[in-house]
């Protein structure tokens, strides 16, 4: 009887179509655990893309935003939070983070940096959006 579950059970899984598991758009990040592994070792500088309404990283290797008087950091498919950019960072589930952040995709978090920080280096003196860089605390 158990044998025919797990034959059952294998031949659901091995004939269900490629797209038949839910969509990347409506799947939850994981749920990471410990500390991200992430060190800035100046504060990172931050500018704001309309589009967004929401403070971003620039220059850093890390998808870092800053709303709400708090950091928030996206790292292995996870989201974190900290009242500081050096941490510590603890994990946000996804329901709780604001909803400013949370009605946008990383993908286009993403996308709008980069467009934004196209501006940006193109003449930064000039620069006419909102930037700050934190203080070292």
């Amino acid at each position: 009887m158990r044998i025919r579950l797990w034959a059952s059970i294998a031949v659901v899984l091995a004939t269900a179509p490629a797209g038949a598991a839910e969509s990347p758009a409506l799947q939850q990040p994981a749920v990471a655990i410990g500390q991200p592994n992430v060190v800035f070792p100046n504060p990172p500088l931050f500018i704001t893309p309309a589009r967004l309404g929401f403070y971003v990283g620039i220059e850093v290797p890390y998808d870092i935003v800053f709303a709400y008087d708090n950091f928030y950091l996206y790292y292995g498919n996870s989201w974190y939070r900290s009242p500081s950019y050096k941490g510590p960072w603890t994990v946000v589930h996804y329901d709780a983070l604001p909803p400013i952040i949370r009605k946008q995709r990383i993908e286009s978090i993403r996308q709008y940096r980069d467009l934004e920080f196209r501006t940006y280096r193109r003449n930064p003196n000039n620069y006419r959006g909102r930037q700050f860089r934190p203080d070292r605390r």
